[in-house]
C-alpha cells in the first residue's frame, strides 16, 4: 500500500508510479485504467493528477522518447499546487473532452501542441 505522501516526499512516489507505468507501458500495457493499482491511482489523484494523466506522460515517454522526466514532475508540481490551493483537494467542476481541444498536429509558431496546451491552461 502507498503511504499518504508529504510535502517532502510526493516526488519520490511519483516518480515511483512513473517508473511502474513506463515498465507496463514497455511491457504492452496500453490502458490507463489497467496500468496503475488501485493505491497508485489514489496517490496520483491525492496529488492532482490523473491515471489517464500519467498514462499519457508513460506512453509519450516510451513511444516517442520526448518527455524528459524532470519535466514532468515540474509540470505536476504546478499542477498539484493548483489542485491543492485552488481547488482545495478537490477535482475540477468539469472535465473536458477530448473533442473539445484542437487537434494533436495543431502548432502556434511551428511549436506542436502548444495550442492544446493553451486550452488546458485556460480551462
Amino acid at each position: 500500500m502507498i503511504a499518504k505522501c508529504g510535502v517532502d516526499n510526493w516526488q519520490d512516489e511519483f516518480q515511483t508510479v512513473f517508473d511502474a507505468g513506463v515498465e507496463r507501458r514497455r511491457g504492452g500495457c496500453d490502458d490507463p485504467e489497467s496500468m496503475f493499482t488501485g493505491d497508485q491511482v489514489a496517490f496520483l489523484e491525492s496529488n492532482g493528477c490523473s491515471a489517464q494523466e500519467m498514462f499519457d506522460f508513460c506512453d509519450d515517454y516510451v513511444g516517442w522518447g520526448d518527455v524528459i522526466y524532470e519535466h514532468v514532475v515540474e509540470l505536476q508540481a504546478v499542477r498539484r499546487e493548483h489542485f491543492l490551493n485552488t481547488l482545495n483537494s478537490q477535482p475540477a467542476a468539469r472535465r473536458m473532452e477530448m473533442h473539445e481541444f484542437p487537434p494533436k498536429d495543431a502548432e502556434v509558431e511551428g511549436i506542436a501542441w502548444l495550442p492544446r496546451l493553451i486550452v488546458k491552461a485556460r480551462a
